[in-house]
């Protein structure tokens, strides 16, 4: 198994779970302009991490096609 192959197990099964579990938590603490602070934060970094799955999923399919 390769480090894409964990990576891509690894994200679609507690990464992206905790991440959306993680984000609810914070904004739920925050109040006012913090929530908007916390959802400016959040958002990018959740973005970039569901495209690096997608870019480790294309890589693997990449690879298997060869």
């Amino acid at each position: 198994m390769t480090t894409y192959q964990k990576y891509l197990d690894f994200g679609l099964k507690y990464g992206i779970p905790l991440a959306v579990l993680l984000a609810t938590l914070s904004m739920k603490k925050a109040k006012g302009l913090g929530n908007l602070a916390v959802f400016a934060l959040v958002t990018p970094a959740m973005l970039g991490y569901l495209y690096s799955l997608k870019r480790a999923k294309a890589i693997l399919q990449e690879n298997s096609d060869q």
